[in-house]
């Protein structure tokens, strides 16, 4: 006659220096299974990292081991003698966030302190102290036990065992505790988890201090230009023996001229600062020429007072600041007229969960999409590329997880062609691209609504993480429905977030 049987998972997790108590549990495990497993049709099961493990790219070590079967077990055993274990990103070791993570889980762990002698050579002092400051914070617990020889860790651990998996399975396993996610959408602000988010300008995340100082900059070049002045002198003209001032028809000499464009973008720049400006003087360079050999290879020269050849240069590099201030303001314009939500997903229960889908339903119209967003000028894309796509991330915190499934950037390399338009549709090419590796919802329409999905592969209880990017908006919603399926949810999440005006 067939029969059912109740299967248990008892992690073991142990440092490398307590080989001998290895063996020891599965014997033990093994004796329980023989004496009292099979008349109660219960069976435990162990594992191990050195045999339930398998190699997994595409996350951190112990945060792999958790997803693939630690937290899964029902129970642990844990035994410390000298060595404490290899640190993890959140704990002193991977033991001891094995053990963390079950004890938040409403799991069993059987922890033992071996109190064996040691050789003094063998023992890493710093690995000791660390499990001693690990059972001082467990000694009110009531969870470990601690023992001095072989044989009496046998009869402490078949007992224990013996004890809590009888009694657990007498009372059906406890499943009224059983351990869920608890998933939700929440809003961020000031790094802070919100109900009711409030949607804010670009004004929040752009550099304003990085425009203030490029203003400043600008003004500053401004008065250093205003502070020559010329009067035409012939001595002021460069002397000098070479073939510059033999007058042959293969050198060709030209006056020197601030273009019409130049003049008006600065002046128009100092009329809307309010600054004033003598362009009869401001532009003056005191008759400087270009002379250019049309027979030899020699670079062209500039013939002028030294005075002259500084503020050309100073003159040539304001219009260059002032062309870039415009095209960060402009950019600066577009950005503003959006409104932007930062939102996280979030899990308040005591179990991690996986395969989590989210939707979200906003009202069709509203949502500003990645083609949608303005790509900057010519003369700030670069700069964008590596300082404001960043930002449309979102910011991490201590409460806050980065979201990190981006796909890889795609490499496109930046061939100096011979046109600057050529050049600069590779740049935008290249934001584009970047700006998709961002955005990575997928995007739908359906009954009046755009809907995003993008789905998260493991979020660990009592935590948080971003949303792939900051959400942009054309106008502003007012609330924002969605729907979350996870792998251990039995059923659909749905909730509303209300956005405040």
């Amino acid at each position: 006659m067939a029969k059912t049987r109740t299967y248990y998972d008892l992690l073991i997790s142990c440092p490398s220096d307590v080989k001998e108590e290895l063996k020891i549990i599965n014997e033990q495990v093994d004796n329980f299974n023989r004496m009292f497993g099979r008349i109660n049709n219960i069976s435990i099961d162990t594992k191990h990292w050195s045999k339930d493990s398998y190699p997994q790219s595409g996350g951190k070590p112990q945060e792999l081991l958790n997803q693939q079967f630690v937290l899964d077990c029902d129970a642990a055993v844990a035994v410390f003698w000298t060595r404490f274990g290899t640190p993890t990103d959140e704990y002193g070791s991977g033991t001891e966030e094995e053990i963390e993570k079950l004890i938040q889980s409403g799991k069993q762990v059987f922890l033992y302190f071996c109190e064996k002698e040691a050789k003094l050579s063998d023992v890493d002092w710093d690995q000791y102290k660390k499990i001693q400051e690990f059972k001082e914070r467990y000694k009110d617990k009531g969870i470990f036990w601690p023992y001095s020889t072989l044989e009496e860790l046998e009869k402490l651990f078949l007992n224990h065992l013996t004890l809590y998996f009888l009694d657990k399975h007498v009372k059906g396993g406890e499943k009224s505790s059983e351990p869920k996610s608890v998933l939700s959408i929440k809003g961020v602000s000031d790094d802070e988890l919100i109900d009711n988010p409030r949607p804010y300008k670009a004004e929040h995340f752009l550099n304003n201090e990085f425009i203030q100082s490029f203003h400043t900059r600008i003004v500053n070049i401004i008065d250093d230009v205003k502070q020559y002045s010329f009067i035409k002198k012939p001595e002021d003209t460069q002397a000098t023996k070479t073939w510059a001032k033999i007058s042959i028809p293969a050198i060709e000499s030209n006056e020197i001229y601030i273009s019409d464009y130049e003049q008006k973008t600065i002046c128009n720049f100092a009329k809307d600062n309010e600054i004033e400006i003598d362009k009869s003087s401001f532009f003056d360079l005191a008759g400087l020429k270009e002379e250019r050999s049309n027979i030899m290879l020699h670079p062209a020269k500039l013939v002028g007072s030294n005075n002259a050849i500084e503020k050309l240069d100073k003159i040539k590099r304001l219009f260059k600041e002032i062309r870039e201030y415009n095209q960060w303001i402009s950019y600066n314009e577009e950005l503003n007229s959006k409104y932007y939500l930062r939102l996280c997903l979030s899990n308040d229960g005591n179990r991690y969960d996986e395969d989590i889908d989210v939707k979200l339903f906003i009202k069709e119209g509203l949502l500003c999409t990645p083609e949608e967003i303005p790509v900057p000028g010519q003369h700030i894309i670069e700069r964008c590329i590596n300082d404001v796509l960043p930002v449309f991330k979102g910011k991490p915190s201590l409460s806050i997880n980065a979201y990190e499934e981006y796909p890889p950037e795609t490499f496109i390399p930046v061939i100096p062609y011979y046109t600057v338009e050529e050049r600069t549709e590779q740049m935008r090419e290249k934001f584009r691209n970047s700006l998709s590796n961002i955005f990575v919802y997928e995007l739908y329409k359906k009954g009046g609504y755009d809907i995003i999905r993008f789905k998260q592969p493991y979020l660990k209880h009592k935590n948080n993480v971003l949303f792939p990017s900051i959400l942009i908006f054309n106008s502003q919603p007012d609330s924002i429905q969605y729907e979350i399926q996870s792998k251990y949810a039995a059923d659909i999440v749905r909730g509303e977030i209300q956005i405040k005006s």
